[in-house]
């Protein structure tokens, strides 16, 4: 779309900003904001929706917003005196005020191909950086693995290997070939080995802005060969995948919400679902209802509808058996729709979990993992199942997998929490307040967390400790009860969940 104002044209497909025709310098993120102003400019904007526009809800300084405000300003010829084009509202945010011309859609001087509405992905070969001659094979056998377990993951368009081979030695700008692919994101990775040691190096690239969203280099022993590229292959997917929704979330919160297609709903309701908190995951809900009305056999939000429902459930904030079971009709729906979506699989689990079906949760959770062994969090949540059931070594096995295959996930505070989970009923009480500590570092007000870090205190003999994480515990559920958290905590033993009630009184707690 362009968008005219004066002398000013912006040009959001070719994320370009002109005044009378000649370009004018703008950083990608100045540019995002002056946009995300533009199409709104209907309304005020407050200072909480740009953070959680441009820079994707995390904490900022005033002065680093204040800069950018001003550097939208420099942009476009205006200045914090006149304000003539972005002004301020006192205590109420920012508005764009200059008149605009009627916006058109933007006509590209060459022939591109239409990108998919999904994030659209091609893998460039992996370069050869100095291969030792006997190992040369590794870059091409990477790239054909890279490119196969990518495929297979929902919800991603991803060109084939046919494509990417195609695309070898080529010398051309990745920007180039994005438009010739059709595709927005470009993945691209060097190898290179010296004596017995072998380094890899990928980086994602968003072709939109030319900004780099995601970098890792791996160096590992060049011991069994086929072993490592099978190591490669499944850390590069599970960390890339939580990038490009990250990524997808920040390019779509542009869009007014009634412009959003199911797709683009189900993007809004995963990064609504990873805040975990009462206002976010209804949120999700609503945005996951839209998905599901403007597309009914849309397995993915069905199934994150199925889970958002069912932990809406275990944190008190529906009705159980009313819940429950739209929860479970709406999983039932996902599988019919395609039972070989892995979210199909975790709407049952979790709510077989909430249920506290042990066999059933461990087995949905399981099939998911087996459609997608580098999901995560489906990884994680089968962890969980098995703590719950009373297996915790099985269940610490598959949690620190989770958490090795994807350390930056939109969910790594709940393998934390899941890691407390099992280390508790292995009466690891030490190690449980551990990992309940390092989840809250991460997500703070997530009341399960400082549960099992209280009782895991009060059990371990750390009472004054336990007292002070008891306060803060009831500073987010004032009104629990010992009682109800011995009938309401998911282990399936009932001597898990009088271990949990007896830590949580020792702590203080009355009930």
């Amino acid at each position: 779309m362009i968008y005219e104002f004066g002398d000013i044209c912006i040009d959001d497909d070719l994320q370009e900003v002109t005044r009378d025709g000649a370009p004018i310098a703008v950083q990608p993120q100045v540019l995002d904001l002056l946009l995300f102003l533009v199409e709104n400019s209907d309304r005020v904007v407050s200072k909480d929706e740009l953070i959680d526009a441009i820079w994707g809800g995390r904490a900022i300084s005033d002065s680093a917003l204040n800069a950018r405000i001003n550097a939208a300003r420099k942009t476009v010829g205006d200045t914090g005196e006149t304000q003539e084009i972005i002004k301020t509202i006192p205590r109420k945010g920012y508005r764009f005020v200059a008149k605009l011309l009627d916006s058109v859609p933007a006509i590209a001087e060459t022939l591109i191909v239409e990108r998919p509405s999904v994030p659209s992905l091609t893998v460039l070969p992996f370069a050869d950086g100095g291969i030792d001659p006997e190992y040369r094979f590794l870059a091409d056998g990477l790239t054909e693995d890279v490119v196969t377990a990518l495929s297979k993951l929902r919800g991603f368009f991803v060109t084939d290997r046919n494509t990417t081979f195609a695309l070898k030695d080529a010398s051309r700008d990745p920007r180039t070939i994005a438009d010739e692919m059709g595709v927005r994101y470009i993945l691209q990775g060097s190898v290179r080995s010296a004596g017995q040691r072998i380094r890899v190096n990928a980086s994602l690239t968003d072709t939109e802005t030319n900004a780099q969203l995601w970098a890792e280099r791996y160096d590992r022993d060049l011991t069994d060969i086929f072993d490592l590229q099978d190591e490669l292959t499944e850390s590069l997917v599970a960390r890339l995948s939580p990038e490009l929704f990250a990524a997808e979330h920040a390019r779509l919160k542009r869009r007014r919400p009634q412009n959003l297609d199911a797709w683009e709903c189900f993007v809004h309701a995963m990064h609504e679902y990873g805040k975990q908190s009462k206002d976010s995951s209804a949120s999700a809900v609503a945005q996951l209802e839209r998905a599901i009305e403007l597309d009914p056999q849309y397995a993915q939000a069905l199934g994150l509808y199925a889970t958002t429902l069912a932990w809406r459930v275990i944190q008190g904030w529906e009705p159980f058996d009313e819940t429950l079971q739209r929860a479970r009709s709406a999983a039932d729906q996902a599988v019919l729709a395609d039972p070989n979506d892995p979210w199909a699989s975790i709407g049952r689990g979790y709510v077989s979990i909430t249920a506290r079906e042990e066999d059933a949760a461990i087995m949905n959770y399981g099939r998911a993992v087996d459609l997608s062994p580098n999901f995560a969090y489906a990884r994680a949540l089968l962890g969980v199942s098995n703590a719950y059931a009373g297996n915790a070594d099985l269940a610490r096995t598959h949690i620190e997998k989770a958490i090795a295959l994807s350390p930056r996930d939109t969910f790594i505070d709940k393998f934390y929490l899941y890691l407390a989970v099992a280390e508790f009923q292995a009466a690891r009480y030490d190690a449980a307040a551990m990992a309940a500590e390092h989840a809250i570092q991460i997500k703070p007000g997530h009341p399960s967390s400082h549960l099992f870090r209280t009782s895991a205190l009060a059990l371990g003999g750390e009472q004054t400790m336990a007292e002070a994480a008891l306060s803060t515990y009831l500073a987010l559920v004032p009104t629990a009860l010992a009682s109800t958290i011995e009938k309401t905590v998911l282990y399936y033993r009932p001597e898990d969940r009088r271990r949990m009630a007896e830590g949580m009184r020792k702590a203080g707690l009355p009930g």
